[in-house]
């Protein structure tokens, strides 16, 4: 089992203040967390920023714990802290062993949502939700990712507009490559691999590897072995 002993630094007692001020915010709700790490739904960079809007929420529960901006990586080294926004009534939901990495952003918009399931991110990610974000149980996702659920501008045609929003769900098991952009509706199947640079804007298929702009199916019935 992963323990935040592996992420202390000099900065720990700073982080764990952090963490433990973190924990009893209003806005944090634990259901749920595991005794393996002091009884704390966190530990997080004592330099991270956290916004929170009226009747937002983070809930932690099967025992969710989350890595906060603290990973020991070589982004430790350059990266910003990472950063949470929730807006009026967004919310994040943390389900298990979950890991954002340094330089992150985590964002709600108004209403949106976004669940981990056992998720671990490297570095300089952007998980930003109008609707709603699923991530699946050990889902690993490589530096430089945004995860997007919506366009941020309406677009119209022959004067009807466009869905602006949709959700996206992610399964579990699925690498993400580095600098790989994910869009509104997509769904990603179980053990799928997406290729660095890839722009995913449709269904990936379980244990199917992508790539390209727009992404495309390459390979299929791939073993991913993180």
């Amino acid at each position: 089992m992963k323990h935040p002993l592996a992420h202390i630094s000099p900065h720990a007692p700073f982080n764990l203040l952090r963490s433990l001020l973190f924990k009893l915010r209003r806005n944090v709700c634990c259901v749920s967390v595991s005794s393996h790490y002091f009884g704390l739904p966190i530990y997080m960079d004592w330099r991270g920023t956290h916004h929170f809007g009226i009747g937002s929420e983070v809930v932690f529960d099967a025992e969710g714990f989350l890595v906060f901006g603290t990973e020991r990586s070589s982004f430790r080294q350059w990266a910003r802290p990472a950063c949470f926004y929730i807006e009026k009534n967004g919310r994040v939901r943390v389900n298990g062993y979950n890991q954002i990495g340094r330089g992150s952003l985590v964002w709600t918009l108004a209403g949106g949502e976004i669940v981990l399931h056992g998720a671990t991110t490297n570095g300089i990610n952007k998980l930003i939700a109008k609707e709603r974000i699923v991530i699946g149980n050990n889902t690993q996702i490589a530096w430089g990712v945004t995860i997007c659920d919506h366009d941020f501008h309406k677009t119209y045609t022959d004067g009807l507009a466009n869905i602006e929003t949709a959700p996206v769900i992610i399964g579990r098991d699925v690498w993400i490559g580095m600098d790989a952009t994910i869009l509104k509706g997509v769904t990603v199947g179980d053990g799928a691999v997406i290729a660095a640079r890839a722009l995913v804007v449709k269904d990936v298929p379980a244990r199917a590897l992508v790539a390209g702009v727009p992404a495309k199916v390459i390979k299929t019935e791939v073993d991913f072995r993180g």
